[in-house]
């Protein structure tokens, strides 16, 4: 098994070494199951969140251990890089490789606890949206991009909101991070990952094309992107039957 701890919480090491352990008795409080589990501890009086990511299969194993960062160690790493340019995380606290035959089996990340919530509720689930969170939130997106940031499952239950509309982000194990702004390519895909073609997402595109000095034409092309990521997302779903949709306009 191999640890990883930040300096700031090396205090924690023995609590961190029986995460497995806890998983495995259904210690902590349950915050979502699914794929990956993600419980919730209070030690030492800090809270602290453990995602224990889905148990890899052989394939997997193969990769994480001779190819590839596992999701674990990339959701440590990229917390460390997303502060280094100035954006905020729950602060990553450790990971965890468990292996088996020499191979990573399965793998956590433990990080700090916060209070923010997805910006989904007030963008996409009420009605009228929230502009002035739409407007902010276009902004730090494009903020983002211009410091060489993309995540690359920028949905909207991944990006977290406080009372004062300071944001974070969550889910960072699928991350690039490039040495100057991110490619308009790039940026135009990524931001198709926000919802449906709504009147949400053409007002956060508009503000964002502002902060970026995009011209119409770069809208008119960004709408055609979303418009064909939004086809094949649709298309796909056809064929695999993986559930019901609803498109939203």
């Amino acid at each position: 098994m191999r640890i990883v701890i930040c300096p700031e919480y090396q205090y924690l090491s023995n609590w961190i070494h029986q995460i497995p352990r806890l998983f495995a008795t259904g210690d902590g409080d349950l915050l979502f199951k699914g794929r990956n589990q993600v419980r919730l501890f209070e030690v030492e009086g800090k809270k602290l969140v453990v995602k224990r990511f889905k148990r890899n299969d052989i394939i997997k194993r193969i990769v994480y251990t001779f190819f590839r960062e596992s999701k674990a160690r990339r959701s440590y790493e990229n917390a460390v890089l997303l502060r280094k340019r100035g954006f905020h995380t729950p602060h990553e606290v450790a990971y965890i490789e468990e292996t088996s035959l020499g191979l990573v089996s399965q793998v956590y990340y433990v990080c700090g606890y916060t209070d923010s919530q997805p910006i989904r509720p007030r963008l996409i689930e009420q009605t009228p949206f929230d502009e002035q969170l739409a407007m902010v939130y276009a902004q730090y997106v494009a903020s983002l991009h211009a410091a060489g940031v993309l995540h690359r499952d920028l949905n909207p239950t991944n990006v977290l909101v406080d009372a004062e509309n300071h944001f974070e982000l969550i889910d960072i194990n699928r991350m690039r991070f490039f040495d100057g702004p991110v490619p308009k390519n790039d940026c135009m895909e990524n931001l198709t990952l926000f919802y449906w073609l709504t009147p949400a997402y053409r007002f956060i595109l508009k503000e964002y094309a502002r902060q970026r000095g995009w011209t119409e034409a770069d809208i008119a092309e960004a709408i055609r992107v979303k418009e064909r990521h939004d086809k094949r997302w649709i298309r796909r779903k056809k064929i695999t039957h993986l559930g019901k949709y609803e498109v939203l306009h």
